[in-house]
């Protein structure tokens, strides 16, 4: 059976147009379930934003293996939600919204991530 959990990302930029932080207080961590174990059953994880009355960018990290790998994503209020699956072993998952220049004043818009489970 699948599971969900939801939540918005805070008003305010994390990070700057360079990936360098802003302030930590807006960042949100995501602690996925293990992966792969007889005990937990789940198989894959898929983590997902949407945003609405604007376009956001936002900046994911993801730690597994003793190490952090970071992507950005633009999530727009014109097309579907933008996601990917979550990498077996992933420990932690670290989001926040990301400036696009440093004139960017768009730190309203409202959006949200979105852990599916399969098992």
């Amino acid at each position: 059976m699948p599971s969900f959990q939801t939540e918005d990302i805070p008003h305010g930029f994390a990070f700057d147009e360079g990936g360098k932080i802003i302030h930590p207080r807006y960042v949100r961590m995501i602690p996925p379930p293990p992966t792969d174990g007889p005990t937990y059953g789940w198989k894959k994880f898929y983590l997902s934003f949407a945003s609405d009355f604007g376009d956001v960018t936002v900046r994911v990290a993801t730690f597994k293996n003793g190490a952090w790998t970071t992507q950005t994503l633009n999530v727009t209020a014109g097309g579907g939600r933008v996601g990917f699956t979550l990498d077996a072993g992933t420990q932690k998952v670290s989001v926040g919204r990301m400036k696009t220049s440093a004139g960017d004043r768009n730190e309203d818009t409202p959006v949200s991530w979105l852990l599916e489970s399969q098992a």
